[in-house]
């Protein structure tokens, strides 16, 4: 079950972004090589994590179904981490803009 929830968070906020840096690389805009090494691992990994979560409903015993969901766990932070950082720094970067002492900072009059 904890693996549902954290592929279920995570897939809200990166899966979109793979798909797009996937979609974005093989249409040919630029350089398509860092595209592909961000967002093919996602589109992977979540198959794998889905195809792990059904397995470990039904394990042999209780430790491999525990050593299954923290595989999948590992797996989706894994992949997930890259995007999410790059993500982040962008956003962080943009809102550091308007604030006092940043690029785009206007003083009140």
């Amino acid at each position: 079950m904890l693996l549902i929830v954290v592929t279920y968070l995570a897939g809200i906020c990166v899966l979109p972004f793979a798909v797009f840096s996937t979609l974005w690389a093989f249409t040919g805009h630029g350089d398509s090589a860092p595209a592909l090494v961000v967002g093919m691992p996602l589109l992977v990994a979540y198959p794998v994590a889905l195809w792990l979560a059904l397995r470990s409903r039904r394990p042999y015993s209780t430790g491999r179904a525990w050593l299954i969901a923290a595989i999948g766990l590992l797996l989706i932070i894994g992949t997930a981490a890259l995007p999410v950082t790059v993500v982040g720094l962008a956003v962080h970067e943009e809102w550091q803009e308007t604030q006092p002492g940043g690029r785009g900072y206007r003083p009140s009059p």
